[in-house]
């Protein structure tokens, strides 16, 4: 719309404003502040309009014009009114802008038309808001004292419109502090509120430290609000010792030799650091919260005392028990015995508290003490005994005796069994030291496997393949003496070989000699008889025919010999 001057009222609106008007119900706007809003124009508009005005009520009797608008003339007129000229603007629609507004523009504007005869006039409230500053708690008490009332601190909020209120939360909750808080609001220069809020506090004994939060809360519109809070504040109570407590490191129950520190602390805050140590009445020259007692002995065992520094009747004691624990046996570290020898094991204890004594080897638990009527080689080994003390944990002794059982050597079994056409030979044997055992095979030594040890035995084997009947000897021997054993082989006739078969040749000549022997045995027994029978007339044929007769067999047996020979 074109403008036709400024300062000059319509002559119609002269005399309008005269006359009576209609007037309607008013609406209500809203806006930030810096923002641009419109006002609609509700007055009637139907007909011949011949005027649109919009203007503003500057007291409860005036109203002063803004702008005008001719239809007739498309002429817009604006008026000199100090701070709107240049911020307002009429639409098409005969709706007003106003641009970049403030909380001066918090006021009632209209719309006036007129359409023939009637007028027509509809006003138009424009509320204004603005965000405060985020709040900030200020003026911080440095601390607080129990069961006194104090001023936590000041909660500031700046710059809002219209005042913002300001809520406290005590350690993060909503608490009712209404009662110990004092607000008061300062306007600025621009027209704004500073919305100020101080805390007073009562802060009681346990609570350590409490923490402080201011919110607050603003119109975004006439219907809506929102709020800031501020970050929180800490503040610690302070609080007067009531009870000392006296702590001992690592316990009041210690091993000698141990480094014992005895440590006192109030539940005041601040904690107190200085205190007063009494070792059975005698003072400490000790200040501070820990008293040190280095490379503890029997004379340290009593009672010990903390008080406060400033008030002794606040005070602690705890009684310390320094312990002891030595442990012996009977026997040296190292004990050789012979077998069959009797022998006494015994751990012996002897500490300030009740002490439990165990005997054991290879985590087997033997009586305390432990003897033994006849020693044999499982008594060797090692034993330990431990030594523990039930007032002290981690307290403790441990001695260690080896045993060693000495004897001459045993062969327990000498056995021969069949393996893959082979025959194996076993050789058991104890002792200690441990036995050498040397093998022997008519006379000649093999060579042995590896030996097997068990349970202080140990086996030893050779492997044979005898192609004769042989006979095997074992024997043991170590410092103590020795043993020895035989066992007698067949000759295998599956591994026989030609060496074999020439001594099978000699046999055979050997069995007809023999033979033969046993024929001129047989054949002198037999003319011996013959002699005997016979008449002595007929001796000399009878001796002759008997000769004959050896003759003949003695040629008989060696034709018998010399068939042998030849096989």
């Amino acid at each position: 719309m074109g403008a036709s001057g400024t300062g000059i009222l319509h002559p119609v609106l002269i005399l309008l404003l005269g006359l009576g008007m209609q007037a309607q119900a008013m609406t209500t706007v809203t806006a930030m502040v810096g923002d641009t809003v419109t006002l609609f124009c509700e007055a009637n508009r139907d007909g011949d309009l011949s005027l649109v005005s919009w203007r503003m009520k500057v007291s409860e009797t005036d109203n002063e014009q803004l702008i005008s608008f001719s239809p007739t003339k498309n002429a817009v007129t604006y008026k000199e009114v100090s701070g709107y000229k240049d911020r307002i603007i009429m639409n098409k629609d005969y709706s007003l802008n106003i641009s970049n507004v403030g909380i001066q523009d918090e006021k009632i504007f209209s719309c006036f038309t007129l359409v023939q005869s009637d007028i027509n006039e509809v006003p138009v409230s424009l509320k204004i808001y603005k965000k405060p500053s985020n709040p900030e708690i200020v003026e911080l008490a440095a601390f607080l004292e129990e069961g006194k009332l104090q001023e936590v601190g000041v909660c500031v909020v700046n710059n809002s419109y219209p005042v913002a209120n300001i809520t406290w939360q005590h350690n993060f909750q909503n608490v009712d502090l209404s009662s110990s808080a004092n607000d008061r609001v300062v306007t600025s220069e621009k027209g704004y509120y500073n919305t100020i809020s101080s805390l007073k506090y009562t802060s009681k004994k346990g609570e350590g430290r409490v923490s402080f939060t201011c919110i607050a809360t603003y119109f975004e519109d006439q219907d809506r609000t929102a709020s800031k809070k501020s970050s929180p504040v800490t503040l610690f109570v302070h609080y007067k010792t009531s009870k000392v407590s006296l702590q001992v490191t690592p316990a009041q129950d210690v091993e000698e030799g141990t480094n014992v520190t005895l440590s006192c602390s109030g539940d005041g805050y601040p904690p107190p650091d200085a205190f007063v140590f009494i070792k059975n009445g005698e003072d400490k020259p000790v200040s501070m919260d820990q008293y040190e007692l280095i490379n503890v002995t029997q004379e340290d065992t009593g009672e010990y005392t903390c008080s406060q520094q400033d008030n002794p009747d606040i005070k602690d004691a705890v009684n310390i028990t320094v312990h002891y624990l030595a442990l012996t046996v009977n026997l040296s570290e190292n004990v050789s015995k012979m077998v069959g020898e009797n022998m006494t094991l015994e751990c012996i204890a002897k500490s300030s508290g009740t002490v439990d004594v165990t005997l054991m080897k290879k985590n087997k638990v033997f009586p305390n003490p432990f003897m033994v009527e006849s020693l044999q080689y499982v008594h060797s080994g090692s034993y330990t005994c431990l030594a523990k003390i039930k007032e002290v944990k981690e307290m403790k002794r441990e001695k260690t005796v080896i045993v060693r059982v000495e004897g001459k050597p045993r062969i327990n079994k000498l056995t021969k069994k069949v393996v893959n056409n082979a025959k194996v030979i076993s050789c058991v044997v104890e002792g200690f030291p441990k036995p050498t055992v040397q093998w022997s095979i008519n006379g000649t030594s093999p060579r042995e496997e590896s030996v097997k040890d068990k349970k202080s035995q140990w086996n030893h084997r050779i492997t044979v393949q005898p192609s004769e009947n042989i006979t095997v000897t074992c024997t043991a021997i170590n410092p103590h003496g020795q043993d020895q054993d035989t066992v007698n082989l067949t000759a295998n006739p599956n591994n026989k070989n030609d060496n074999s078969k020439g001594n099978d040749q000699a046999k055979v000549i050997v069995g007809i000699i023999v033979g033969l022997l046993i024929a001129a045995v047989i054949a002198g027994v037999v003319y011996w008889l013959y002699k005997k029978k016979s008449p002595t007339s007929k001796t000399k044929t009878n001796e002759r025919g008997t000769a004959d007769e050896i003759k003949k067999i003695n040629k008989g047996d060696n034709n018998h010999t010399s068939g042998s020979s030849a096989v």
